[in-house]
């Protein structure tokens, strides 16, 4: 008997014992699982810079600091998340998972290709960094794609779909979140493509005048483009908003006969809801102003419609800055850029001749469109009183390209290559953030027209013969 009470006692207490430690298991995965944060780890390899951004998909940014070596190690605090490593110039795209850790290694010359993630969850963050380049390859270029009659473009965007989500589904273990908001992606993308058809479809069949049929826009009459929830995701939602306020712009530009840059004022200022109206106002108020002839006048249009004191800060510094570039204010000045020709040229070698001025790169396709009207231009005022003078803002590494282009395009008048591209101090003064753009100076060096026409618009012969040239 008091054996059997023994053999009892001893088998409870390994039970109990057994019992505690799966306990104690249970307890630390419970932990790992429910860790509110994620370590991210890695080393960049070759990164000149020892600071890059990590910005998640609310637009929350860190700083990435590296050591001497290349190496990091961060906690992050966003959750579960589409995250974005960059610098300047290059990207990667990860989604992480709350509670797991990453590591990243990769080579700064090589970013992408070299890029190689470890952790525990990874299909998302594979999807991701492999999404762009399946999905291009997937689609047609714009040209075949937008040049299909509306039955085929139709059918060719559902094929697209279908791509896009088997794709998607071969990576079983991505959040359900996350795949739920990636297939709303891909509608979305679907709409903006419809919008987008009748404008591109114009322009690569060369059918100014075409018109979509009647039901052909169906799907986006039910849109609600004051979302401003999806519209902070900055998906494809935010084009296709841009792109429904702008062609209500165009149509009221057209139906009402005033200037584009105010039917977007007037357009936008409808928009009820703050933010994506000053959203949008934001992305058209410092570019447009300095198209249009009464400066003053667009920014008085402009506070009215807009209530974000940013905005209005910035278009008034842009207001300002453009009232230095005013016809009959004396022109910035270039100093010694390298001449094809040989030898350093500067402004003040032009002087007593008006002076044309393009500004271009040899990666810009619309500054290449216009180089057959420049020859033209140029032939035909060639002896006269003017000088053609195109600066390329290309950088260095696009050097021997530029030399090259110059000989292969047979390309005329003094061809000068900016000393620090867009950092030169001439484009700076000049507020040019768009190529190409065109100047015109007069012979005393001052300014003529800081926006002048472009070659391929008659404008421009207009106004030499308003100049006597």
């Amino acid at each position: 008997m008091n054996k059997g009470i023994s053999l009892l006692f001893f088998m409870l207490f390994i039970t109990s014992i057994i019992a505690q430690k799966q306990t104690a298991v249970n307890n630390n995965n419970n932990n790992n699982n429910n860790k509110d944060y994620i370590l991210f780890s890695g080393n960049i390899l070759n990164a000149p810079s020892k600071k890059f951004t990590l910005r998640d998909g609310d637009g929350k940014s860190i700083t990435i600091q590296l050591d001497e070596n290349g190496s990091f190690s961060d906690t992050l605090t966003s959750g579960s998340n589409h995250y974005i490593l960059y610098d300047p110039s290059r990207r990667l795209d990860f989604y992480f998972v709350n509670g797991e850790e990453y590591n990243l290694k990769t080579d700064l010359n090589k970013f992408k290709s070299s890029a190689k993630l470890t952790g525990t969850d990874l299909d998302a963050s594979n999807y991701i960094m492999t999404r762009s380049a399946k999905f291009k390859e997937i689609r047609e270029s714009n040209a075949d794609l937008y040049s299909l009659n509306e039955k085929d473009f139709k059918a060719k965007l559902t094929e697209f779909n279908n791509s896009y989500i088997a794709y998607l589904e071969s990576f079983p273990g991505i959040p359900n979140d996350f795949e739920e908001d990636e297939r709303q992606e891909f509608e979305y993308f679907r709409l903006l493509s419809l919008a987008k058809y009748q404008k591109l479809h114009q322009y690569y069949t060369k059918q100014p005048d075409f018109k979509v049929s009647e039901n052909f826009l169906n799907d986006l009459k039910d849109i609600d483009y004051q979302d401003e929830e999806i519209y902070r995701s900055n998906g494809y939602y935010d084009d296709l908003v841009s792109v429904h306020f702008n062609t209500k712009a165009e149509k009221l530009a057209e139906k009402e006969g005033v200037n584009i840059y105010y039917a977007k004022l007037k357009e936008f200022g409808t928009i009820s809801n703050d933010y994506i109206k000053n959203r949008l106002l934001a992305s058209v108020g410092t570019r447009d102003i300095a198209n249009v002839e009464n400066k003053k006048e667009y920014y008085d249009a402009f506070v009215m419609v807009s209530t974000s004191p940013k905005n209005n800060e910035k278009v008034k510094a842009k207001y300002e800055n453009l009232q230095l570039l005013e016809k009959g204010k004396p022109s910035p000045v270039f100093t010694n850029y390298t001449n094809h020709a040989g030898g350093k040229t500067s402004l003040s070698d032009f002087k007593g001749k008006y002076v044309y001025i393009d500004v271009w790169a040899t990666w810009c396709a619309p500054c290449i469109a216009q180089v057959p009207s420049l020859k033209k231009v140029e032939k035909q005022y060639h002896g006269k009183d003017i000088a053609f003078v195109s600066i390329s803002v290309d950088n260095d590494r696009k050097y021997k390209a530029w030399k090259k282009m110059v000989v292969d395009e047979d390309l005329s008048g003094v061809q000068l290559f900016a000393d620090k591209s867009f950092n030169s101090d001439f484009i700076v003064d000049y507020k040019i953030n768009i190529i190409p753009r065109f100047i015109l100076l007069g012979p005393d060096g001052t300014i003529v027209d800081s926006n002048a026409p472009r070659p391929s618009d008659p404008k421009l012969i207009t106004l030499f013969n308003e100049l006597n040239i």
